[in-house]
């Protein structure tokens, strides 16, 4: 069943919020079955709204104070950690553009000598690349969770 809508819908709840509804559009709202269900459901909405706000509790102008310096304090520490995470992520490229840029040739060759030397099979090399990649993000989540 496809409920009933109504083209004045919208303007008896801005005049429902606004506080005031005409004559002519209460007329209307009693004649028409959905504007008078949006009247009955959105009066009293309103109404309870109505009565909430003069009952809400205000807190003390301290409090507020408070809670101002807190968030103040918490963002300011959130962006001297991002600042922190992007300075350490350019330091890191850079270490390893200079490792690059001075080993580069010898740097592979190196570590298949390494690799020749130790005699690392697979699941050696497995295991070590898996820690070398858990390492920085176990590091992460633990400051992440201070």
């Amino acid at each position: 069943m496809k409920p009933e809508t109504c083209q004045r819908e919208d303007e008896l709840l801005d005049a429902l919020g606004r506080g005031f509804v005409a004559a002519e559009l209460e007329a209307h709202a009693a004649e028409c079955p959905a504007c008078g269900d949006l009247r009955t459901v959105a009066g009293a909405l309103l109404d309870d709204r109505a009565e909430a706000i003069p009952a809400a509790p205000v807190p003390s102008a301290g409090t507020m104070w408070w809670r101002i310096q807190v968030r103040r304090r918490q963002e300011a520490a959130a962006r001297a950690r991002r600042s922190l995470l992007v300075g350490q992520a350019a330091s890191l490229v850079v270490a390893l553009g200079l490792l690059v840029f001075f080993f580069g040739a010898d740097l592979v060759t190196g570590l298949r000598h390494l690799t020749a030397t130790l005699r690392l099979n697979t699941p050696v090399l497995l295991a070590l690349a898996a820690w070398l990649l858990a390492a920085p993000v176990a590091g992460w989540v633990a400051l992440r969770q201070k």
